[in-house]
């Protein structure tokens, strides 16, 4: 008990130095716990927004035969279910929309999160459409009113070859769903359109005979073991069976996210950078009981006892640090949480975040007192009483060279640096440490944003893009290629667009088929085919997927350089066939690079045959062309040109005009810009808001990875910079701590220099030189380090980019804003530890020192 007593008595004498150390047992918990809270938190509202938006159900199926979906339904684990049946597409050729129609199920639209304003169909020729939808066909109030809706069946038939069936129908708006604005994000998401009519509906095509749904499981901790399950069971895929999509996406992020590498680094440097500063305030405090110990162990006080007073003390500040920690920390949450998610959130506070916070705080502060314990134990008693204080005895060292230096005041605060070389070095390794990782991580975050830009960084998306900066085009799950169009009004207000150099609109079309015999395809592409058909059951009957594209002459022009053989197809055709650019490479993901050809040995001037999307006869179908290889590009246009975002094989490109003879669509359905130099995010905002209203639009391009990572990539980014700032706070704490003490320990040597004649304002300036020395030199070697890794893991980037056929790639980069970030705090920090102990310097006197002397 004694010594339980003994430890409370100094923690209360020495109260400046208690709630220093404290101060940074605090600050250390209360950094581990709000970052764990604060990701836990806003990635589980996360998730909560993505059931409120997608709907809570726990696996989906798609496509399945009706006898599956019985076997899937019977299951035991099942506590509930929802079928709707598939039935076609419907189109509106006004504005290109395309929307799912399925048979009318109450359970199944409520399951995916929607609300039903007006009635259910009860008949033939009656439809509820998604609210949405509607706002893109341009109709205002569509209840009770009658559209004009053209039915689209792609399917494959007994031969499995790819068909088209479609008809014309009108049907009556009877009700409407519709879910928050927040789901038509298309910066987030990009979404499916739903229709539904009454099951026993007449249609005038060949509809599906397959079912979708959703299921609730017993368990939620049982989907993934059910899904494994049931896939194996059932012979079915991930397209046909699987998790909710979206709340999968955003409990991926949050896993992603927790067991990151650099959390994980950030999460060690945390506990190192606490250990290495709490050690220091604890040297201090046993240099100043020393004397203390002395004592007490001369009255009779043995080891054993010294040793668990010191235990005693620890207990304390663990418990003292961690439950103010703690509390501090759920404040500090709440409204970090907002400042990094931008959303009203609730608190997920989890027993593991108030286990690893103690996990810091007993880590740190017992490998800080154990070195003290050490120390004390070693120490003999008249060593403990006669310990005088270090820079006592090394005081007079180098006092005449310090006089004759050229800048006194720098040399003599140089010289008090180095006084105490172990906590020098700690302490500037500590700043290193920190300094070191605020650079990469926030340098990384930089290069990553600059780069994706210039389309050279981020994936291959933004790589593929070349020099078109944005596009404009129909979202590839909620309009119909053939009858989106982008109107010359339109395209006159994107190019006269304020930071737009020019554009370029064309066609494009991503449903056409190259039709090959399986000899004629190259090893590569059917090693790819063959690693597609493993994983998800693709399979191709003679028939591979082709997108095709239709450019302007101009556009041929800009494009020139990348033909690799043959002759670019300017002139209108002569021959029989229509003469067509061929883009004959494609991204594989078996050798992580385009140079797999798709067709073997094609040369300038071969026929090859190709099934096209074309509207004749007011309805859309499949017609077969045969065309002339004119040209072939080179693989660096496959891998770095106009984006391959859609391409699955290979592409052809026709002169426009020949695009619109063959396939009957007259007006443009993409749109290329080019932005310029530092603009592509302000012309992406103004694109969006232009085209809010204009059907079934999305805008994509370089930074497209943004929209699907890009919440996430802000969040992250915001939560380094608190855990960068938060962790430079501890070492600032330790700076002014170590900056006091020293100005105690050292007041007859400050009064000594106000003898011979320094006034208080030098003093001052070697205090400030002496405390910014540490961050300053902590500063450059971090910047080194930093620097050097930093265009390491650039030329990693760059190897990998070249080996997969990109022809662009990142420049070297010195994180010029994150160093003088970084010198700016600790220069700042400097003035504000000599600011905090003015009233030690201004208690320094002439008089003060000839007393303490005499």
């Amino acid at each position: 008990m004694i010594t339980f007593k003994l430890a409370i008595s100094y923690m209360k004498k020495q109260k400046g130095k208690t709630i220093a150390l404290l101060s940074c047992i605090v600050l250390a918990v209360m950094l581990t716990f709000s970052m764990i809270v604060i990701r836990d938190s806003g990635y589980d509202s996360q998730i909560k927004e993505a059931k409120d938006l997608h709907g809570d159900y726990h696996v989906r199926f798609d496509g399945l035969e009706k006898d599956k979906v019985q076997d899937l339904t019977n299951e035991k684990d099942i506590s509930k279910s929802n079928t709707s049946k598939e039935l076609c597409e419907i189109v509106d050729k006004k504005s290109g929309v395309k929307l799912d129609l399925n048979s009318f199920d109450k359970g199944f639209i409520s399951s995916l999160g929607y609300k039903l304003d007006g009635r259910e169909p009860i008949k033939d020729g009656e439809i509820i459409i998604e609210k949405e939808a509607a706002s893109h066909m341009g109709i205002s109030k569509p209840l009770n009113k009658s559209i004009d809706l053209m039915l689209l069946n792609n399917y494959l038939d007994d031969n499995g070859i790819n068909q088209i069936d479609s008809a014309n129908k009108t049907l009556k708006i009877v009700g409407m769903i519709e879910k928050p604005d927040k789901y038509y994000d298309t910066s987030s998401y990009s979404c499916t359109l739903r229709a539904f009519v009454h099951k026993d509906s007449k249609l005038p095509i060949k509809v599906k005979d397959t079912y979708t749904g959703t299921i609730y499981l017993k368990s939620e901790k049982n989907v993934s073991q059910f899904i494994t399950k049931m896939t194996k069971k059932l012979d079915t895929n991930i397209f046909e069976l699987h998790e909710n999509a979206e709340v999968d996406l955003a409990k991926s992020h949050k896993e992603i996210s927790k067991y990151s590498k650099e959390n994980i680094i950030n999460s060690v440097l945390l506990v190192v950078i606490s250990t290495i500063v709490i050690y220091n305030i604890f040297n201090i405090i046993f240099q100043d009981m020393t004397s203390q110990i002395g004592l007490i162990k001369s009255i009779g006080m043995s080891n054993k006892k010294v040793k668990k007073m010191f235990i005693n003390m620890s207990f304390i500040y663990i418990i003292l640090g961690t439950l103010i920690g703690i509390v501090f920390g759920m404040i500090f949450s709440y409204f970090g949480l907002r400042v990094v998610y931008g959303y009203s959130s609730m608190l997920t506070i989890q027993i593991s975040s108030i286990i690893c916070s103690f996990a810091v705080s007993i880590i740190s502060v017992s490998l800080s007192s154990f070195v003290v314990i050490k120390k004390s134990m070693k120490m003999s008693i008249v060593e403990a009483i006669r310990a005088s204080d270090k820079y006592e005895k090394k005081s007079k060292n180098n006092k005449k060279r310090d006089e004759k230096s050229k800048n006194l005041l720098i040399s003599i605060a140089t010289r008090n640096l180095w006084r105490n070389k172990p906590r020098t070095i700690l302490t500037i390794l500590a700043i290193t440490f920190v300094g070191t990782m605020f650079i990469l991580n926030l340098g990384a975050k930089s290069l990553l944003k600059k780069n994706m830009a210039e389309g050279i960084m981020g994936g291959s998306w933004s790589m593929s893009y070349g020099s078109v900066d944005k596009t404009v085009e129909g979202d590839a799950e909620s309009s119909e290629c053939l009858f989106y169009k982008l109107d010359n009004n339109l395209i006159k207000k994107v190019n006269d667009m304020k930071g737009v150099r020019y554009v370029e609109p064309h066609f494009n079309n991503f449903w056409g088929h190259i039709l090959l015999s399986k000899d004629k395809l190259s090893k590569a592409y059917q090693d790819e085919l063959d690693r597609k058909n493993d994983s998800y059951q693709v399979e191709h009957n003679n028939e591979y997927p082709l997108l095709i594209r239709g450019y302007s002459d101009d556009m041929l022009k800009q494009r020139q350089g990348f033909i690799e053989k043959g002759e670019n197809i300017l002139s209108p055709t002569s021959g029989e066939y229509k003469k067509v650019i061929l883009v004959n490479n494609t991204n594989s993901q078996v050798t992580h690079s385009f140079d797999a050809k798709v067709i073997d040995d094609v040369k300038i001037g071969d026929i090859i045959e190709i099934k096209l999307p074309v509207y004749r006869d007011s309805v859309e179908k499949y017609e077969n062309f045969k065309v002339e290889v004119g040209a072939i590009m080179k693989e660096s246009y496959a891998a770095g040109q106009d984006g391959n975002t859609q391409a699955q094989g290979s592409q052809i490109i026709f002169r426009e005009n020949d695009y619109k003879e063959l396939t009957g669509q007259k007006e443009y359905n993409k749109l290329f810009v080019m932005a310029e130099k530092g603009q592509l995010y302000s012309v992406e905002k103004r694109l969006k808001e232009l085209t809010k209203n204009y059907g079934s639009t999305v805008i994509n391009g370089k930074g497209e990875e943004l929209k699907f990572m890009g919440a996430q990539q802000s969040s992250e980014e915001k939560l380094s910079v608190i855990y960068q700032t938060l962790t430079i706070l501890i070492l600032s704490v330790n700076i002014i701590f170590i900056m006091r003490s020293n100005i105690i320990a050292r007041r007859k040597e400050l009064s000594t220099l106000r003898a011979i004649g320094m006034n208080k304002k030098n003093i001052k300036k070697i205090l400030i030189i002496e405390s910014q020395l540490y961050g300053i030199i902590a500063s450059i070697i971090g910047s080194v380090i930093a620097t050097i890794n930093h265009n390491y893991h650039i030329a990693k980037m760059n190897e990998k980019f070249l080996a997969g056929g990109y022809t662009r790639i990142a420049k070297y980069d010195i994180p010029w804003t994150q160093i003088l970030i970084l010198f700016a705090i600790f220069i700042v920090m400097g003035f504000i530890s000599v600011y905090v102990s003015k009233d030690k310097i201004e208690g320094t006197s002439i008089i003060g020192v000839i007393s303490e002397n005499y």
